[in-house]
């Protein structure tokens, strides 16, 4: 990759930003259009590489030969395979959580498109109401939408860490919000009948399991791809 494209890549990260749009938006705004898509995607490729560090695990010796091999392409032969080198790279780093984690009383491969995909999200969210207290707290509140004067759930989450100054606590306040979009997002692919991308099951089943920057870094990541997967649906 040259110089100008990875300066480009550094000017700000999504962290620095509370919503995935917003740092679509500001890529949209920053970045010329023809490499919009391979910076997005290249991001992912720094997410999940940051998620090996946090858990100080070695990513795959293929990774930065791969990388070389795919900035010499054209696009969109760029994107496209940067965009498969990430579902691998994803893949084996699920695998390693999981296993590090012992989370495969999951069971099935809920990623399998004959299941039901309402039923899965079913299945998923009242799992996450048991487990997740973060997940829980937010089910309720949902449930009292109807309440005209209520907060929304970023005033609400501000409202609750507002004094609180610890780095840990704004690690919290964070995840709560992440876990916002995520109820919104499940809720809107069980409306839908849509299927959740591979692996998103799985990852989502064990996050509450996780901790501190490493759980927030899962969350943002499970957020984008399931706004990521909702494209070709609002398209079509």
């Amino acid at each position: 990759m040259d110089k100008t494209m990875t300066d480009e890549i550094k000017m700000k990260s999504p962290t620095d930003f509370s919503d995935p749009e917003d740092w679509r938006a500001y890529v949209r705004a920053s970045i010329p259009a023809e490499d919009v898509d391979y910076v997005l995607a290249f991001e992912r490729t720094q997410l999940f590489l940051r998620f090996y560090d946090l858990r100080e695990m070695k990513p795959p010796a293929e990774v930065q030969p791969e990388l070389d091999r795919i900035a010499m392409l054209r696009e969109p032969e760029r994107t496209e395979a940067l965009e498969a080198f990430n579902d691998r790279l994803l893949a084996a780093a699920t695998m390693q959580t999981m296993v590090g984690n012992n989370v495969f009383n999951v069971a099935a491969d809920h990623s399998d498109t004959s299941i039901d995909p309402r039923t899965q999200i079913i299945t998923l969210i009242d799992y996450l109401v048991q487990t997740s207290p973060c997940f829980a707290f937010w089910r309720q509140y949902a449930k009292d939408a109807d309440h005209a004067t209520r907060l929304t759930w970023e005033e609400f989450v501000a409202s609750m860490y507002r004094n609180a100054l610890s780095k840990n606590t704004k690690s919290e306040a964070e995840y709560a919000l992440l876990i916002g979009q995520l109820g919104k997002l499940l809720a809107h692919y069980r409306d839908e009948n849509l299927y959740l991308p591979p692996l998103l099951y799985e990852r989502i089943w064990f996050l509450d399991r996780l901790r501190g920057c490493e759980r927030n870094l899962q969350a943002r990541a499970v957020v984008q791809e399931l706004i990521e997967a909702m494209k070709p649906c609002v398209s079509a």
